[in-house]
């Protein structure tokens, strides 16, 4: 755990213990994997150094804090072409572009570094307590890095938060759940080299890992605990389901705490999203508790939107202790300009497919270009943008700069886990969301995309830019 106001990261290759017998070698945040998770109250200001001492091999980095609100020369760009990547085989990019103009400036070059600063402000006051993660976003190789290794969690705290009487210390406990494949030496596959084009390009593993581990255990007393899981997947979903006699209740998205607690049975999480949730394990006192993944029922079958089937962890229940944590009725309430966000779109984001041999995925017809720019909101302002998914596979679009709130889902409105602020959607075949969002703060180039990470490297990002 980090909890510092300045900290300096290597990324570097390392031999990682994932399996029995031979270690694994991978690209770490610190020589760990995951990456150390780092703990920061909101509003004050922090400066993240990452190295990049990578084999020459791996090019450029950049590093992206995924769901913070930052300014767009912090938020991790992807940049353009370089020696090290010299075409791009799906998105539409000049290699006469200068390096402001591609972004290529903001990139952390072999051998070189940089310092990210995160202030945690948004719209002049601290932002919101979350659970974030940080992860390599670079073009065309985001699923390759975050694949072999470049991934880490990332807490921030703030006094409503802590005014709560929910767990905390080693009761707080952050789960990263993510897929891989490794071959008889113990070693991640590469499946890159070949990889299928769209739409059938969503890499899955036959090892799920939780923290870095296969089918780990924890040991926890007979009392409450919050667990904050993040799904850092390249493609797959996990439908959460506790067996053990627990009760499970959502507290928070990957926006931060909701308005109200909400009991679950179910949770759906698509790549990249987070849930924050408390269990209750005083009725399973010395017994075990499976968190499982099942299938999911109401899924329309088409690419990537079946969730993994499989246990994934297990609790190991002690004695019950004093406990005078409880879930409070209300949590955090939505921000005023929720109330006011217009329901008629000024902005529809289309995905579609491509043609040829390897057709890449669209955005309103285009590739991603870090040139081009899509949309220009102003800042202070809300707006209100319409998604939409013209394709036959399931995808995870994620808005960079701020959180959004789901106004309605096909026509309906949204629900009750999706009544909140949030900053990726899982978007079904055939589907449209209304999502309305604020625009504070900071003028610059961000990015929408896909979450499934192998369809972001073929084509599925394009940009907007706020303006002043």
């Amino acid at each position: 755990m980090i909890d510092a106001a300045a900290f300096d990261l290597d990324v570097v290759e390392e031999e990682i213990a994932v399996l029995p017998g031979a270690k694994t070698r991978m690209w770490t945040y610190g020589g760990d994997f995951p990456g150390p998770t780092i703990r920061r109250p909101v509003g004050e200001r922090t400066l993240a150094t990452f190295r990049n001492k990578l084999p020459a091999k791996a090019g450029e980095l950049t590093v992206h804090l995924h769901g913070a609100h930052n300014t767009s020369a912090d938020d991790g760009q992807p940049g353009g072409l370089t020696n090290n990547l010299r075409a791009s085989m799906y998105c539409d990019i000049s290699n006469r572009l200068t390096p402001a103009e591609s972004g290529n400036d903001l990139l952390i070059e072999h051998g070189g570094q940089r310092t990210y600063t995160y202030d945690f402000v948004e719209g002049g006051q601290p932002e919101r307590a979350a659970m974030h993660w940080y992860h390599d976003h670079r073009l065309d190789r985001t699923s390759r890095n975050v694949w072999r290794g470049l991934a880490g969690m990332w807490i921030s705290d703030d006094a409503l938060d802590a005014s709560l009487p929910l767990p905390r210390g080693s009761r707080d406990i952050p789960l990263m759940i993510c897929d891989r494949s490794f071959d008889r030496k113990n070693q991640l596959t590469n499946p890159f080299s070949d990889s299928a084009h769209a739409p059938n390009d969503g890499i899955v593993g036959n090892r799920i890992l939780v923290n870095g581990a296969v089918l780990p255990h924890h040991r926890v007393h007979a009392c409450r605990y919050r667990l904050r899981i993040l799904n850092a997947s390249q493609f797959r979903n996990y439908n959460l389901v506790f067996e053990g006699g627990v009760t499970v209740t959502q507290i928070g998205t990957e926006a931060g705490l909701m308005p109200k607690p909400l009991k679950r049975r179910r949770i759906l999480i698509g790549a990249a999203e987070r849930v924050d949730l408390i269990v209750d394990f005083s009725r399973a006192k010395h017994s075990n508790v499976v968190l499982k993944s099942v299938r999911r029922g109401n899924s329309p079958g088409g690419i990537g939107s079946r969730a993994y089937a499989g246990p994934l962890m297990q609790f190991r229940v002690g004695k019950p202790i004093p406990d005078s944590t409880s879930v409070p009725a209300a949590l955090r309430p939505l921000p005023g300009w929720v109330e006011s966000a217009p329901q008629s779109p000024s902005k529809t984001w289309t995905i579609s497919i491509g043609k040829g041999f390897a057709p890449p995925w669209l955005i309103n017809g285009r590739t991603f270009d870090p040139a081009y720019v899509e949309h220009r909101p102003k800042l202070g302002t809300v707006e209100t943008w319409k998604l939409v998914n013209k394709t036959t596979a399931t995808h995870l679009l994620h808005i960079h700069h701020t959180d959004w709130y789901l106004l309605s889902r096909n026509g309906k409105p949204p629900p009750p886990w999706e009544d909140c602020l949030k900053e990726t959607f899982l978007m079904d075949p055939g589907e449209t969301l209304l999502v309305a969002g604020r625009f504070s703060d900071y003028p610059g180039k961000f990015v929408i995309h896909c979450h499934m990470l192998d369809h972001e490297d073929h084509g599925l990002m394009s940009q907007f830019e706020t303006v002043a």
